[in-house]
């Protein structure tokens, strides 16, 4: 059998699709003994969040930006015009995912959201209570993990997945990326998606700038604010997400250009 092409993902409520409820019950069991195993690794379409590429950068060892040039390929949301980036996989087709290798994944500690999640997706929508997740069974005509006899509820293989502290590092990107989707009057060009990767999706090169004079002095930041920036990525993590709205607006972003335009540390080479 052909492999299957890798779907199209969304951030958004899948509403072709039948949703399921957090206890929704389903049978799975995935193991090197199914005749398919790693096969759904070889045609993946992964977003990456802002959280994914910080755990991955650090399992691997490398820069965000190394991490970025040499595993991953960026697009634009057509929703909100701002960019996501993915697993590359056109740069290893014989294997599928650059991660994945004769023994399956070589980065399974650190793995993805979207690969804990398996073979569950998530779409979300913004409501006026905030942001609402909505569950769905992937079942791929080759898989044979369906047919394994450990039960699970959604609740209990995201939990037994780890995809809980995944989820909760995305939050807040997520739901900027959802309230710019919808934002009719948005206006979304080049130099803001640029700004907008920069800050969600290149920590190394987003704490260069946090600690060069000129943000400081901009964004008069305070020595007691910026204690752990330094050695805590998801502390900075967290503090990029602040600064990711102020992005979206002409005058936000009018500012973050002329500060970096200043700054020497923020163009410095890995």
């Amino acid at each position: 059998m052909a492999d299957d092409p890798p779907e199209t993902v969304s951030l958004y409520q899948q509403i072709d699709q039948e949703g399921l409820s957090l206890n929704s019950g389903f049978t799975f069991h995935c193991h090197e003994g199914q005749p398919c195993f790693n096969q759904c690794c070889r045609t993946p379409t992964i977003i990456l969040s802002p959280y994914d590429l910080l755990r991955l950068k650090q399992g691997l060892g490398i820069t965000s930006t190394a991490l970025r040039q040499r595993y991953t390929r960026q697009e634009i949301e057509p929703n909100s015009n701002l960019p996501l980036v993915f697993l590359d996989i056109s740069r290893s087709p014989e294997t599928g995912c650059p991660f994945l290798g004769a023994q399956g994944c070589t980065v399974y500690p650190h793995r993805p959201a979207a690969c804990r999640l398996f073979p569950l997706t998530m779409g979300s929508r913004l409501t006026a209570g905030g942001v609402e997740d909505h569950y769905f069974c992937r079942r791929l005509d080759y898989c044979r993990g369906f047919n394994g006899e450990i039960e699970w509820t959604v609740a209990s293989w995201m939990a037994n997945q780890g995809f809980g502290e995944y989820d909760q590092g995305r939050r807040e990107w997520l739901e900027i990326l959802l309230k710019a989707g919808l934002t009719e009057l948005l206006v979304v060009d080049a130099h803001t998606q640029d700004l907008f990767a920069t800050l969600a999706y290149d920590l190394d090169k987003f704490r260069r700038l946090v600690f060069d004079p000129v943000f400081l002095e901009a964004y008069d930041l305070k020595a007691e604010d910026r204690e752990d920036l330094r050695t805590d990525d998801l502390a900075l993590l967290r503090f990029s997400y602040r600064y990711l709205p102020t992005v979206l607006s002409p005058a936000g972003a009018q500012k973050m250009e002329a500060v970096i335009r200043s700054s020497t540390a923020f163009f410095e080479i890995d």
